[in-house]
């Protein structure tokens, strides 16, 4: 669904392309190729302003939301318990900040989701992954994405000799429970394919929520462990600004989360879990949401929502993670 509503924003694209060509022949009399190039590049400037633009309110509408006091007194009490709670920037790494998470959702929603070639499905190891390797690892995306979010972390994991596959969850705005069946099912492709005996998981934003109450319904036995990028483990106070039942199940402090949180085998598979948070994300608020109770919790500061997934401290701390474990097991018998 993703995919193809990306590709009719291309239909607008070209349209207001083709205005602005219109506009330079017919009103400023340019050269046909002066004004094929002038139109490309206005298109490409205005867009990049329109992310700038959304992402400039969402800094400040996350800021401005998590002062308020039902959301800032309804933290729990072991998200105040160190000081990264909230860790200031001057005014360079904010305009910084600012501007990658513009590039990269502009890269990302125009380019990636609509266009990357077969995002989804398994990519396995080199030929001497028969060696001690890091286990297979399961990519899952978050609100309104697609696989194709995973377009980086997959190369970076292709050049570590590490089998993944990545999936995307559909409906795009169903229930958080409606995911859990493929999820089961996209764990045994991967335990077929590989012959692993677990995988690792590494789940972006709503993946993250959706994997553990997966956990829920199926057992953790097969997961070695999970990180988690950006996760609303805790809810959003953004989440009146989407649409879908799943958003709505991601409202800080909703009935939802509460029964997840309360369920004993989530309490159990939090322990496997180690969450990767930005003080400034601008989509999860407060930041401090994605801050688990009984997982490992670790602050990655300067980093917007959708950035956090290939800064260079994130793509490090997943392969060290990997690395930790790593582990001889037999090729798969479709394999041999």
């Amino acid at each position: 669904m993703i995919r193809y509503l990306n590709r009719l924003y291309w239909l607008g694209y070209l349209a207001f392309a083709g205005l602005i060509y219109w506009v330079l022949r017919q009103w400023m009399g340019l050269h046909i190729s002066d004004a094929l190039v002038s139109s490309l590049s206005l298109l490409v400037g205005l867009l990049f302003i329109a992310h700038l633009g959304f992402h400039i309110s969402g800094f400040a509408l996350s800021f401005s939301v998590r002062q308020i006091p039902q959301v800032r007194d309804r933290a729990l009490p072991f998200h105040h318990s160190d000081a990264d709670v909230f860790q200031r920037l001057g005014m360079w790494r904010w305009v910084k900040a600012v501007a990658v998470e513009s590039l990269h959702s502009v890269k990302l929603v125009t380019l990636l989701q609509p266009w990357a070639p077969n995002p989804d499905g398994v990519r396995l190891a080199g030929k001497n992954w028969r060696k001690k390797k890091p286990l297979p690892v399961l990519l899952v995306h978050g609100y309104l994405c697609n696989a194709a979010v995973w377009h980086s972390t997959r190369n970076l994991l292709d050049r570590a000799d590490v089998s993944t596959h990545a999936i995307t969850l559909e409906p795009a705005i169903g229930s958080i429970r409606s995911y859990s069946e493929a999820i089961h099912e996209a764990i045994d492709e991967l335990l077929v394919a590989t012959g692993a005996p677990q995988v690792k998981i590494v789940a972006h934003s709503m993946g993250g929520v959706a994997v553990r109450y997966h956990a829920t319904e199926y057992g953790h036995h097969r997961i070695a462990g999970m990180i988690t990028i950006g996760s609303p483990h805790f809810g959003t106070a953004l989440s009146t600004l989407g649409v879908g039942k799943n958003v709505k199940q991601m409202a800080w402090g909703s009935f939802f989360l509460r029964t997840l949180r309360e369920h004993p085998t989530d309490r159990e598979f939090q322990k496997k879990i180690w969450s990767l948070w930005s003080p400034q994300d601008n989509i999860v608020c407060p930041p401090w949401s994605s801050k688990l109770e009984f997982g490992k919790n670790t602050a990655v500061p300067g980093c917007g929502h959708v950035s956090l997934i290939s800064d260079s401290t994130t793509e490090d701390l997943i392969l060290n993670w990997l690395a930790e474990d790593a582990q001889a097991y037999p090729l798969a018998e479709n394999r041999a």
